[in-house]
């Protein structure tokens, strides 16, 4: 069964001033920063769900999936589906298929504002055309971007477009020696922070060295924050009002 949405992000943080530090490109590198998890419903994550991406699925792995193919998922569409709905958060490869990329998402209360970065079902990134256009102007074909349409309760059109989004960059620049505050293990390999605050945050450090030149990324190992972006890609969202979850810096090393 899908994970529906289920959260909300906080506003976003207030752009403080750092000393000198990290170089990226010979340009000052002041910050990293991470997206917090989300708590509840709201303008980030809003209460919905995909119109149609279920029956899409299912219809192509009965009728156009080979009888080999589908051995590989027990027979079970449901198998399938959860594969292709994990490669919106991880390193699984594009969405090359049409009916692996959501095509609607049906919003469960009308009125509501939206932010320019959106997660939706089963953690699906979605942004509006303001922000797919300074992505693409920063990291022009690294990440892959498809129509989404948001609609109303009742089936009329949000009046503003949105993109689907998977970050088809992913890095492993966590620093565990440097950083506190966090569970998990090199053997496990997986870390994850404890808490979501914004001393936390500042607690985990990042490679200097793994994340120059990048943009937005997700981490290898680091679960929790996953998605990371760089301070360039953070002060142009803020120069141009466009309202993202909340967000917290982390130190470069």
């Amino acid at each position: 069964m899908q994970e529906r949405s289920m959260a909300r992000f906080d506003n976003v943080e207030n752009i403080s001033a750092v000393g000198d530090g990290a170089t990226r490109d010979g340009r000052n590198l002041w910050m990293v920063w991470g997206l917090v998890d989300p708590n509840s419903f709201g303008e980030f994550f809003p209460y919905g769900d995909f119109v149609g991406w279920e029956e899409g699925v299912k219809r192509h792995f009965d009728e156009e999936m080979s009888a080999e193919q589908r051995a590989a998922f027990d027979n079970w569409d449901v198998n399938y589906r959860e594969t292709v709905s994990r490669k919106f958060t991880e390193d699984g490869g594009a969405l090359s298929e049409s009916h692996q990329r959501p095509s609607e998402f049906r919003l469960d209360e009308s009125g509501k504002s939206l932010g320019a970065l959106l997660l939706l079902t089963n953690r699906l990134l979605a942004v509006d055309a303001k922000m797919h256009e300074l992505i693409e102007s920063l990291e022009p074909g690294v990440h892959q971007f498809w129509p989404l349409r948001i609609t109303q309760k009742k089936g009329e059109e949000y009046p503003v477009p949105y993109f689907g989004m998977i970050v088809r960059h992913f890095i492993d620049s966590f620093v565990p020696g440097e950083s506190v505050g966090y569970e998990g293990s090199q053997e496990l390999n997986f870390f994850s922070i404890i808490h979501s605050t914004k001393k936390a945050y500042g607690d985990l450090a990042v490679s200097k060295s793994m994340v120059a030149g990048n943009h937005l990324w997700r981490e290898r190992r680091l679960k929790r924050p996953n998605i990371l972006f760089s301070d360039e890609l953070q002060a142009e969202m803020t120069r141009q009002g466009l309202r993202i979850p909340k967000h917290c810096r982390l130190k470069v090393v």
